[in-house]
């Protein structure tokens, strides 16, 4: 028979030939689909006229004196056998760690030109320094063996700032020259932020890749508005008592309307997991609350005494309100951690799971310290910092995989505008996943 037909064992792309197109000495081959080779022999079968697969004719089974002695049992005992065998060729589940080997010192060469740049040319360079920043931290990750790549071109989000730019600019002429101007346009910029969401990550996904297939982000406007903005202002008319929900809205939109290629990430998590998530922290709350009348009650005879305590109540006017906001960055904390360890275990890839470990007090240390070295630094030291909080959260992000990562197969894209991405950078919106 001259046609072969050709199937890859690791993604199942196959592929139909002549013999005579085959080497004679080719022993293994690359697959075009996932990349991965494979033994020619083991996957290679040929094709009869119509296209068929010829399976070879099995030998037909003989059956021996013992073991037809051994009766009915000894084929059950087979099969059982051969189930089991058959399981453990099943894939199993192995933990992948987000890998990240990027440096204070090289993000600082790149961190430093990037500021120098956008005030010399009056901030037009921003969108080449966003580029430059993101390919590093990008190319800096890894996941099982493979970096991810940025590939958004920095004119496309040249066009996107020039406008966020001067809807800015018009914002703040408003706000000094014309509070109605200013009220509408505040108002313009909260109708737009559902708009801004979906195309700043629709912009983001397409031009982010691993394994040379990219993510994907699919434009739900009427889910936007809902999640951003009806329940915004449902939230705000409930004096806060739909916030979680609108959190758990928010998250499952962003999440479940992502797709890797072809695959769509799923959202497990319930409006219930978050409330009982900010039932926990309400109990935070209340301690810290609790502490902070403690210690006022506690130390206001001192303060009363201040005038014959020398030096000791200006110390009291420092160290209180310092207190309070210690234990507001704490609660901030603790919600952040709380809901970032929640969104990541909560969403899946096809067969795939992600586990993120997070801990409050760690994320506490590294914040003060980031911000102490950064203060005494003059800031010289934000790249630095940056790359050690980069570096912390992918140590604690893994990803549960069940199979093989090659099974996933590349989509159909098309460009998009960047203006959602650079209006929402410009007016300090935090959409990223």
């Amino acid at each position: 028979m001259s046609q072969l037909l050709i199937r890859c064992p690791h993604c199942g792309y196959a592929k139909k030939t002549s013999r005579a197109k085959i080497p004679s000495g080719a022993k293994r081959v690359k697959c075009p689909q996932c990349g991965e080779t494979f033994a020619l022999s083991e996957a290679i079968a040929p094709l009869d006229n119509a296209g068929e697969t010829v399976r070879p004719e099995q030998p037909q089974r003989q059956v021996s004196k013992t073991e037809s002695e051994q009766g009915p049992g000894a084929h059950e005992k087979e099969r059982a056998a051969g189930s089991a065998a058959t399981a453990d060729r099943q894939p199993t589940s192995r933990k992948l760690g987000f890998d990240f080997h990027g440096s204070g010192r090289e993000y600082f060469g790149i961190w430093i030109v990037n500021i120098l740049l956008k005030i010399v040319t009056l901030g037009l360079y921003s969108p080449w320094a966003k580029v430059r920043k993101r390919r590093y931290f990008y190319g800096s990750t890894k996941l099982d063996g493979m970096n991810f790549d940025y590939l958004a071109d920095p004119i496309a989000l040249l066009k996107g700032w020039l406008l966020g730019a001067a809807l800015f600019l018009l914002y703040s002429f408003g706000t000094n020259f014309s509070p109605l101007l200013s009220m509408l346009l505040g108002l313009l910029i909260f109708v737009l932020v559902p708009w801004v969401v979906v195309r700043s990550r629709l912009f983001n996904s397409r031009n982010s890749e691993h394994r040379n297939i990219r993510f994907n982000f699919q434009p739900n406007y009427k889910g936007a508005y809902f999640a951003y903005f009806w329940l915004s202002i449902l939230a705000s008319l409930t004096a806060g008592l739909l916030a979680p929900y609108m959190l758990f809205r928010q998250k499952q939109f962003l999440v479940e309307n992502s797709s890797y290629g072809k695959t769509p990430f799923k959202f497990t998590a319930t409006g219930k997991d978050y409330y009982l998530l900010f039932l926990r922290g309400l109990v935070v709350v209340v301690l810290l609350v609790a502490a902070s009348v403690a210690l006022f009650f506690s130390l206001s005879p001192f303060v009363e005494q201040g005038a014959a305590m020398s030096g000791v109540a200006p110390l009291f006017a420092v160290l209180l309100p310092l207190f309070f906001v210690c234990a507001y960055l704490l609660i901030a904390l603790y919600f952040y951690v709380r809901l970032t360890n929640l969104g990541w275990n909560s969403t899946r890839l096809g067969q795939h799971g992600f586990i993120s470990e997070l801990k409050v007090t760690e994320m506490g240390w590294i914040f003060l310290s980031n911000g102490v070295a950064i203060l005494l630094s003059f800031g010289l030291l934000t790249p630095w910092a940056a790359v050690r909080l980069a570096r912390y959260r992918l140590e604690r992000l893994s990803l549960v995989a069940s199979g093989s990562l090659s099974e996933f197969e590349a989509a159909s894209r098309s460009e998009v505008s960047a203006a959602g991405e650079e209006i929402g950078d410009i007016f300090g919106m935090d959409i990223g996943l």
